[in-house]
């Protein structure tokens, strides 16, 4: 589930992965879970390859879930089930 032309080793934008597409991603880093507060539906939020020295704040990462959890909510409003892949940075 690269990105085209993406390699393993260089990170991309962080994205929130569901729990039943995660089997199919290749070098994910996931950095916390999250769920959706309305149907339950678990993401795993992180990023594309990367090693240690590329991990991000702490800050960073708490408005992560807060990012997901407004997506998620919205999918709701608008009665549309949750992409499997959803880009977070944007």
């Amino acid at each position: 589930m690269l990105v085209n032309g993406q390699r393993p080793d260089v990170p991309m934008n962080v994205v929130a992965i569901h729990d039943k597409e995660l089997f199919k991603a290749n070098s994910f880093r996931i950095e916390i879970f999250e769920l959706c507060s309305l149907c339950g539906a678990r993401f795993g939020i992180g990023y594309f390859g990367g090693s240690r020295k590329d991990l991000r704040l702490a800050e960073e990462i708490e408005e992560l879930p807060r990012k997901l959890i407004e997506i998620l909510a919205q999918d709701h409003r608008h009665h549309r089930d949750h992409k499997g892949f959803i880009e977070l940075d944007y």
